[in-house]
């Protein structure tokens, strides 16, 4: 693997529990710098769960998570996130009492270089022009796809090198989808590695460079994205 392609991050046998119940079991996956990959499944399935072991939010029970080449099992959730991993959640979760302005700012609240954060609040106003015309308005009064962009927005600015999106498209009109995942596919140009949960695997398998599936917490399936939209099974669960 060339200098420009090294494994990013790296998840060996891992298991997560909750309470009783065992909701990942035995995943391996690896996701390459500058890659975009997917995990698809079905409702509960593991795929957010997935991200939450990787953010530290939920207790793994065993396994490693390794990224840059550290495992990050036992880090607290601030220090996944200062180590350069973001997450945008599922249901997008602004704060909807602050201003546009004041949740990207608060995205950026493990940074010292204030200076920078302001300047990166503009950065994504660029990427988000919707956001800059709205950049006074509260966040609860948004539509659900300039919440969803303010969500991205505010992962970004904590300049993560690896981003985890959950269920990006969720409840949004098609119009918004499609603007949202032409957002996602531009970010890969600017550097970010992006693992992406979404429950429109034609849709997610179509700007992704390789994708999992996970049924009833394990890892069923692997391969590039062309390999599985081309995988009967897939095509019958996922892809109508």
């Amino acid at each position: 693997m060339n200098a420009d392609n090294w494994t990013i991050l790296e998840i060996q046998d891992l298991d997560v529990n909750y309470g009783g119940i065992q909701a990942l079991r035995n995943i391996n996956l690896m996701i390459n710098k500058g890659e975009v990959v997917t995990l698809i499944g079905a409702n509960g399935a593991g795929k957010s769960t997935t991200l939450r072991a990787i953010s530290q939010i939920v207790h793994v029970r065993s396994g490693k998570i390794i990224y840059n080449g550290r495992n990050i099992v036992r880090r607290q959730p601030h220090e996944v996130v200062q180590m350069g991993i973001a997450h945008s959640p599922e249901g997008r979760r602004v704060l909807g009492r602050q201003t546009v302005f004041d949740n990207l700012l608060l995205g950026g609240y493990v940074r010292s270089d204030q200076a920078e954060v302001k300047a990166d609040i503009q950065r994504q106003f660029d990427l988000f022009p919707r956001l800059a015309q709205r950049r006074n308005q509260l966040a609860g009064t948004l539509s659900g796809g300039e919440q969803q962009m303010l969500a991205i927005a505010r992962a970004l600015m904590s300049k993560p090198k690896l981003l985890l999106l959950d269920e990006p498209s969720l409840g949004l009109a098609p119009a918004i989808v499609r603007e949202i995942f032409t957002i996602i596919v531009n970010l890969r140009t600017t550097g970010v590695t992006i693992l992406l949960v979404e429950q429109n695997a034609n849709l997610a398998l179509q700007i992704a460079n390789r994708g999992y599936v996970l049924e009833a917490g394990c890892i069923t399936l692997a391969g590039t994205a062309s390999e599985l939209i081309d995988d009967e099974r897939v095509k019958k669960a996922y892809l109508g």
